[in-house]
């Protein structure tokens, strides 16, 4: 066999068949992005009102929930972002905060399932190294010839691993809690605390995985209706 003719061998391999990969890959990925996306079932809550802040501020946060861990955990969160976020400083007595924030934490509730999205790099990455390694293999059974069945297969073998390995489930959680703001310090009352929902989503994720992303979508919610004052 003739070794330095082999990388034209390859090449010409890979040219004669790049515009059907090309086809396939462009219907993979349209495929993709049209039919895989997450569930989006509507939610309710509403927007947290805005309110003035301004660093060096002191701040209370008060969690209540029936999950001790998940009281913990969200109070520790948002208490971090607040220092990060908005520059307020965090004390353990409502009497000594200029502002304080009570969080109710409800129900933590599935909104769907669904096939796990497949990524458009893997999948073009998958194809590349099936092509490439269908071409050397085809060459060194049947020359030139092979090389071009083998980058067929190996196209096809690339998409299909990567089919494979992507069908998990891709799961989506919300979560409803009661926001209370206040700026005197004063206990915000129950009846002017606002219901929030959040949503988080990942992939094979039951409801203790989802707990953290939940927390700082809340947290989030929090931290955005706290207006820095310049």
């Amino acid at each position: 066999m003739d070794t330095h003719k082999q990388p034209g061998q390859y090449g010409n391999a890979v040219r004669r068949f790049w515009p059907a990969i090309c086809i396939i890959l462009c219907l993979v990925l349209a495929g993709c992005a049209s039919t895989q996306q997450p569930p989006r079932s509507p939610l309710g809550g509403e927007p947290l009102s805005m309110l003035p802040v301004r660093a060096g501020q002191t701040a209370y946060v008060d969690v209540i929930a029936d999950d001790a861990a998940l009281r913990d955990d969200l109070a520790s969160m948002l208490t971090a972002y607040l220092q990060s976020e908005r520059g307020l400083n965090p004390v353990e007595q409502p009497s000594a905060a200029d502002i304080h924030i009570r969080v109710r934490v409800g129900e933590i509730f599935p909104l769907g399932r669904t096939n796990a999205p497949v990524s458009g790099g893997r999948t073009l990455a998958g194809a590349a190294t099936g092509t490439a390694l269908g071409v050397m293999l085809g060459n060194a059974v049947d020359g030139s010839r092979g090389s071009a069945w083998g980058a067929g297969a190996g196209l096809l073998l690339g998409l299909g691993t990567v089919f494979l390995d992507s069908q998990g489930k891709y799961t989506s959680w919300g979560m409803r809690a009661e926001v209370g703001i206040s700026t005197d310090g004063r206990t915000p009352d129950r009846d002017a605390m606002q219901r929030v929902e959040v949503r988080a989503e990942g992939a094979d994720m039951d409801r203790q995985e989802i707990v953290p992303a939940l927390e700082d979508r809340l947290c989030m919610e929090i931290i955005n209706a706290l207006q820095s004052e310049q």
